[in-house]
């Protein structure tokens, strides 16, 4: 990359992170366009139970409505107050670090799903310095019983079931091309903890006709605007949304991109050091 698409890339984060109007009125027409053509706006619970009972009823449009909490639990909470004024409920998976008991039992008390947004594999290798695939696996063990622990601590403490979970995505496990979901790849550990569905599981995607997941400006959407799919009345269409895209949080963004950046310069130590051992 030259250096001029990387200024043209820093000024755009510059842009997203700290000076970009709300989106959240763009979010409340996408709700609303979706709503005027008839979808069933539902949370991944909901379509799950329709899956488990053989019930998903291929002339019946839908919209399955997923947040990632990984920063900016002020935000989860407009959209989801949007989401409540107009009768309809998503699903919103948290990560440890912005775990919010009073809104994820408004949530589920409500309809919606909240559920755990876990990222033990990147946890770990940041951890221990971990720069192969193969090292991961040695340490799922460890990996496996941590999420197991976060989990039931979750469950304790807010008496939710989590029998679905999100994985989250770091940049280390992009480094290591292996995603947190990796430690639910097998089954009789899933059994074991009480986790039915990870999102990204084929039994449950192989009904989404239409993906769609929000980015940083100016793009926006990745592949594309899902107002086009909601317009050409695909039967399932699955929204993925985080926070950070729909409304400026100067201080919750700069403390993000700080732990970001230290994270990596402490992970790099971390494998250089362990090269010299």
């Amino acid at each position: 990359m030259d250096t001029s698409k990387k200024l043209i890339g820093v000024w755009h984060r510059i842009y997203s992170d700290f000076f970009m109007p709300s989106r959240l009125d763009e979010y409340r027409l996408i709700l609303e366009r979706a709503l005027e053509r008839d979808y069933r706006v539902c949370s991944i619970e909901r379509f799950w139970e329709n899956v488990k009972a053989n019930n998903v009823e291929p002339e019946a449009k839908r919209l399955i409505l997923r947040h990632d909490i990984d920063s900016d639990v002020s935000c989860a909470r407009a959209m989801w107050e949007i989401e409540h004024s107009l009768g309809i409920f998503g699903s919103y998976y948290f990560r440890l670090s912005t775990i919010d008991y009073p809104l994820m039992l408004e949530i589920a008390g409500a309809g919606g799903e909240a559920s755990y947004h876990f990222e033990e594999i990147a946890t770990v290798a940041k951890q221990k310095g971990l720069s192969t695939k193969e090292q991961v696996y040695r340490e799922m063990p460890y990996i496996q019983e941590l999420f197991r622990h976060n989990l039931e601590q979750l469950r304790n403490k807010i008496g939710l079931p989590m029998r679905i979970v999100a994985s989250h995505g770091d940049f280390v496990n992009r480094r290591l091309k292996a995603p947190n979901w990796l430690l639910l790849e097998d089954m009789s550990f899933r059994r074991d903890v009480g986790v039915e569905l990870e999102v990204y599981d084929n039994i449950f995607m192989k009904y989404v006709t239409s993906r769609h997941a929000d980015t940083h400006y100016p793009k926006f959407w990745q592949p594309t605007d899902p107002l086009a799919a909601i317009n050409n009345e695909e039967p399932v269409v699955y929204l993925l949304v985080h926070p950070r895209h729909w409304r400026v949080n100067i201080l919750v963004n700069v403390a993000d991109d700080i732990r970001r950046v230290w994270e990596d310069i402490a992970y790099r130590l971390r494998i250089k050091n362990n090269k010299m051992i």
